[in-house]
């Protein structure tokens, strides 16, 4: 298996780029990681680490585009990191990619150079959020600002295809984010989403409110991109804010101070269920090629967990039952508009 990383993308690039790659090489030594990027500034990285696994490749990328930029900026630098990256995975060069840079500009640069899957209208970031029995899968979170109904009904059959190959989940469950659980409730997006999605051969659950994602009894929630992002980096937020009240009543006293030694196994255990860098990427889904998504955050564990997001895509063939579930649904309605002028 080969992937390709984006080395120029993220906050800390390209050293934890470097770091990421070099761990998941160690420890996926039948895998290749294509480290995309600045040749130069690549070696140096690898140098100051004092190690070059021999699967790891350099693919120079001269140009970078920066976290703050526009779109545009990918028809204006051609020869940067991510549309290296894409291109290597169009020509079969690679077989997945990672990307931790500008969203917005990684979103366009795969949409751009792979396309969407044939019968899907857009793609959307699918996310995993811990719950007590696992994951709730979240898509939209942040690629799509406006959506129409039947973009939430892809986002549906493409979350729920996801979970199938890539889990091995059978008739996940798939519920609409809205303001209330009865019907009805909610704008007109939610309303005639739920309309769609009942015509479906989805397991359809039914409106959701933001609580239930945590709960664990849904395992697909679909939502706008302008809603799931705010949702996302709300939840962000707030496991933030709880690790760091719960940090200041620890060291309030003694007591506490020894009381916090001896349930540290359960503390890290927690970490390990719920911080972002333990999922390192996200799907992006809807794409006719293996895209993943990094926070612009990414440290050296969450570009390691980032490259195992694409393994696990690749070694489900998502991208291949994506395909087919959206093929099935494109034949099928030219046979139903066949036998209804019949």
């Amino acid at each position: 298996m080969r992937i390709a990383l984006d080395a120029m993308g993220g906050d800390d690039a390209p050293l934890a780029m470097v770091q990421g790659a070099i761990d998941y090489a160690r420890h996926f030594p039948a895998h290749e990681v294509v480290l995309v990027g600045r040749q130069l500034d690549i070696r140096s990285c690898l140098k100051k680490e004092g190690a070059e696994p021999k699967n790891i490749r350099i693919e120079d990328a001269p140009e970078v585009i920066g976290m703050a930029e526009k779109i545009a900026a990918l028809k204006e630098r051609p020869n940067d990191s991510m549309n290296r990256c894409a291109q290597l995975v169009k020509r079969g060069d690679a077989d997945a990619m990672v990307l931790c840079g500008n969203t917005g500009c990684s979103v366009a640069a795969a949409q751009l150079h792979l396309r969407r899957i044939p019968g899907v209208k857009r793609a959307g970031l699918l996310t995993p959020l811990p719950t007590p029995k696992g994951h709730t899968w979240v898509i939209d979170c942040g690629a799509n600002s406006v959506c129409k109904p039947e973009h939430l009904v892809d986002f549906a059959l493409l979350g729920a295809s996801f979970l199938e190959s890539a889990y091995g989940i059978s008739r996940p469950r798939v519920g609409v984010l809205s303001i209330g659980e009865e019907e009805g409730k909610g704008d007109s997006l939610t309303g005639e989403t739920m309309e769609l999605l009942r015509k479906t051969n989805l397991n359809v659950v039914g409106n959701i409110e933001g609580h239930h994602i945590y709960h664990g009894d849904i395992d697909v929630v679909v939502c706008d991109g302008f809603t799931g992002n705010v949702m996302l980096k709300a939840s962000e937020g707030v496991f933030e804010a709880l690790v760091t009240i719960l940090k200041e009543e620890i060291y309030r006293s003694l007591r506490t101070k020894i009381g916090a030694k001896m349930l540290r196994p359960a503390f890290d255990g927690m970490r390990r269920r719920t911080h972002w860098s333990l999922v390192g990427g996200v799907l992006l889904a809807g794409v006719d090629g293996v895209t993943i998504i990094g926070h612009g955050r990414s440290n050296r564990v969450a570009v390691f967990h980032a490259l195992k997001q694409a393994a696990r895509a690749v070694e489900g063939h998502s991208i291949e039952r994506m395909r087919a579930r959206f093929k099935a649904i494109t034949s099928a309605v030219p046979a139903a508009a066949a036998d209804a002028n019949a």
